[in-house]
């Protein structure tokens, strides 16, 4: 077996496969593996492309984690208190009710109580909402969080509270973003305040890429198939050379992968595929000379603020931590809109914008900078848009089809489940177990 690409899809996909008796081989074109999921340490501090916050909650990657041995590194969750910005103030609001939402800034309260009706349909569409099946909400993707919000509860609550609750996560616009995308996330972190990993999810990526057989710096060119499995080319270290796999796992952007994998996929499957679309994820990683807050922090900025933040995450230092003890580090997260144009501008730019905004939240906040670096991410999170699911739900449908027929390549990424970490782990997960049970059914 091979699998393309060693982000977190990528390597869950190899550790199933490889826990389920196969051989796999892991394909990166990187120098190490993780992906949107890697980190650096600057000066002492850690600095991260995406939001490294996760649910206290136990999940699927608090498992792993443990699966591997790591929890004495990376956890328990340092627990993150969770604030808003609300004109020129920051209201700490971390509600753990749908009654503390009422005092939420901006929300009038008559609309913050139809929020008591949300349980009631989470009820009614639970089933639709599992995690690993993400294409049984089809049939709820015709509404985006904007017309379900609005329609339900009022538009205080759209733009105070649905907004700023899935946005801070996923970079979603609340106008375009599914009301699936809410539904799923609504359920499952709704009351369960998030938290900061005690390392940075670099060391669970290593610590994965040390146990399956990792190809680092492997550039796949082709994919051709023949009677038994497909050959996968690839370049490493100058030199062109090939394995001959009986399947493949293909966890590359959607784009990406709908380009390499040409042929071995069905048509349907490559126009869902070219049509994915991503938010970029562009963040400033500031260090600061003091602690920014007692405790870790999560600003989020509704989009009715007009700022170019979504989000702002606020990191005391600890002894051998994420962050020297004494100092601190605030990293600041564009939203989806002003990402996209940052892309384009230089360094300077988009560092004083996003400062810019910044001190409008917190002044005189210049003055305690250490140093800031620009991150950027062109395929940040998937974007979850109404008609998504609708997507998810063909592209299944055709890969089933094709797998029963002889194929021996299915995809997988977080764009197949969910737009987080544990999404893409599911995703890769899944894209094993679905290759698996598709080869051992096929004639011998």
């Amino acid at each position: 077996m091979a699998v393309v690409g060693a982000g977190l899809a990528g390597l869950s996909a190899a550790w199933e496969l490889q826990r389920l008796g196969l051989r796999v081989s892991l394909l990166e074109r990187d120098r190490r593996a993780g992906g949107r999921a890697r980190s650096a340490r600057v000066q002492g501090f850690i600095v991260e492309p995406l939001s490294p916050l996760l649910p206290t909650r136990a999940g699927a990657l608090a498992a792993w984690i443990a699966e591997l041995e790591l929890s004495e590194a990376l956890l328990p969750l340092r627990p993150v208190v969770t604030a808003q910005a609300h004109g020129d103030r920051v209201v700490e609001i971390d509600p753990r009710g749908l009654l503390d939402l009422a005092r939420v800034p901006g929300v009038l309260p008559y609309q913050a109580l139809r929020m008591l009706r949300l349980p009631r349909l989470l009820r009614r569409y639970g089933s639709q909402l599992a995690l690993e099946h993400p294409e049984r909400g089809a049939d709820l993707d015709d509404r985006s969080i904007a017309d379900f919000g609005r329609l339900y509860f009022g538009r205080s609550v759209v733009e105070r509270i649905l907004g700023p609750f899935v946005g801070a996560a996923t970079l979603a616009e609340e106008a375009e973003a599914s009301r699936v995308l809410l539904l799923r996330h609504w359920a499952r972190y709704f009351g369960v305040r998030p938290g900061l990993p005690r390392a940075p999810l670099s060391e669970l990526c290593d610590a994965v890429a040390e146990r399956v057989p990792l190809l680092a710096g492997a550039e796949v060119q082709e994919l051709r198939p023949r009677a038994d499995g497909i050959d996968v080319t690839y370049t490493r270290e100058g030199r062109q050379r090939s394995i001959a796999a009986a399947a493949v796992v293909l966890a590359l952007p959607a784009p990406e992968a709908a380009a390499l994998a040409g042929p071995l996929l069905a048509r349907g499957e490559r126009d869902v595929l070219e049509t994915v679309r991503y938010a970029p994820a562009v963040s400033l990683a500031v260090a600061v000379v003091r602690p920014p807050s007692q405790h870790p922090r999560e600003i989020r900025v509704p989009h009715r603020e007009g700022s170019p933040l979504e989000c702002v995450l606020q990191e005391p230092g600890l002894p051998g931590g994420r962050v020297p003890d004494g100092y601190g580090s605030v990293t600041l997260r564009a939203t989806a809109a002003f990402g996209a144009q940052a892309l384009q501008l230089p360094d300077d730019a988009v560092e004083k914008e996003m400062l810019d905004a910044f001190e409008r939240l917190e002044p005189h906040a210049r003055g305690r900078v250490e140093f800031a670096r620009v991150m950027r991410l062109r395929h940040g999170w998937p974007r979850f848009d109404v008609g998504h699911y609708r997507a998810l739900a063909r592209l299944a449908s055709i890969e089933g089809s094709r797998l029963a027929e002889g194929g021996r390549l299915v995809v997988a990424g977080d764009y197949r489940m969910d737009p987080s970490f544990e999404g893409a782990l599911a995703a890769g997960r899944r894209a094993a177990r679905t290759l698996v049970e598709g080869i051992a059914q096929l004639p011998r």
